[in-house]
């Protein structure tokens, strides 16, 4: 991903997390592995800019989640614990339709299925 896409997702981050103590080396960081997954899911070399706003949502979660945001269940007497495993599959759907547009870009529009 390019500098300038990246200061801007950075800032995008850092505006989101304005009240927050967190430093821009760990958002840095995060930010680069959601921008990889989303990559890897995505099939492409670099992150389409369709996709900023997501892997600013995701970072923004993910940094949270080390302070227990994304809790998908807690209990109080034995204190347990658990979170969303894949922060990305919320975007499922976005992640779908990108690849089904993109796969019918080049060719008459006909989707072929094998069962």
């Amino acid at each position: 991903m390019g500098n300038e896409m990246m200061d801007n997702i950075i800032g995008r981050i850092c505006t989101r997390l304005e009240l927050e103590e967190v430093d821009e080396t760990v958002i840095n960081e995060l930010a680069v592995t959601v921008s990889d997954r989303l990559c890897i899911r995505l099939g492409e070399g670099s992150l389409p800019d369709p996709f900023r706003s997501i892997c600013v949502d995701a970072t923004v979660k993910m940094v949270r989640r080390m302070y227990y945001e994304g809790i998908s269940s807690e209990g109080t007497s034995n204190m347990s614990t658990s979170f969303v495993e894949d922060i990305l599959s919320e975007y499922d759907d976005e992640i779908a339709a990108w690849k089904e547009k993109k796969a019918n870009a080049g060719g008459s529009g006909r989707v072929v299925r094998f069962l």
